[in-house]
């Protein structure tokens, strides 16, 4: 018994990850055209986030398409650092892909492919360092780490071995609430726009989303994870509004 107690202080004695399930609809335009859900994992020292995205709506009559991440990582200085993100993606096509990025010391070192991306494609170790170093793949850019008061203030940057971004907001949070699945959760809205870094192709659409203003973000606060999550994104585009907006929370 005095050794089973001891096993418990043990275990007990280490904070647990703390895990957070948030179901999401993706509208454009009006339209449903997928479902999303985000599983989020995180203690003080560590974080990890896995993610799904499937065509749903009318766009799953068409084109058939899911794509899933998987990324992690530590926790110093109030940042969350990257060590390795893992990608895939099918298209009712047959096309696919699945890949990783390794990282060392907030660094991307390597970026794995199968299929391998053709050579015209393929990232250099110089292009990895240049544009990767000290930002995240582009879902755990998403988060906020919870040291921030204002996750406005917070400014992220995306990566996913081809092409960086920034969201860059322009003012101060506002606090509004917002219902899900009957429930009302005070939440802080952030309003800014998209920075492309680099490799991304001069488009109308891009140029909507990088107007100020363009990009809308409702965070919340989760307390277990110590970490500001978006519960609602809106893009304008020229398409009409990308909207992600959760459906169920679950932690």
């Amino acid at each position: 018994m005095k050794y089973l107690q001891i096993f418990f202080l043990l275990v007990f004695s280490f904070a647990l990850p703390a895990e957070t399930k948030i179901d999401y609809y993706v509208n454009l335009g009006g339209i449903k055209i997928a479902d999303a859900n985000f599983i989020l994992e995180a203690n003080d020292s560590k974080w990890s986030l896995k993610t799904e995205v499937e065509a749903a709506g009318i766009v799953d009559v068409f084109v058939k398409f899911i794509s899933t991440t998987n990324s992690q990582g530590t926790i110093n200085n109030n940042k969350l650092e990257p060590e390795l993100y893992e990608f895939s993606y099918l298209t009712g096509r047959g096309g696919s892909r699945k890949g990783s990025i390794t990282y060392e010391n907030k660094i991307p070192i390597k970026l794995d492919a199968e299929p391998n991306y053709e050579d015209s494609e393929k990232p250099s170790l110089e292009f990895l360092e240049k544009y990767g170093s000290n930002s995240n793949d582009p879902y755990s850019a998403l988060l906020v780490h919870g040291s921030y008061k204002d996750p406005c203030r917070f400014n992220a940057q995306g990566f996913d071995g081809l092409r960086s971004f920034k969201t860059v907001f322009v003012r101060s949070a506002k606090e509004e609430k917002i219902k899900i699945d009957n429930k009302e959760f005070l939440v802080s809205k952030c309003i800014g726009y998209f920075d492309p870094i680099v490799g991304y192709k001069q488009s109308d659409f891009l140029d909507e989303i990088s107007q100020p203003g363009s990009v809308r973000y409702w965070f919340k606060y989760f307390n277990t994870l110590n970490l500001w999550v978006p519960i609602k994104v809106i893009i304008d585009t020229p398409l009409g509004g990308f909207v992600l907006k959760a459906t169920a929370l679950k932690n």
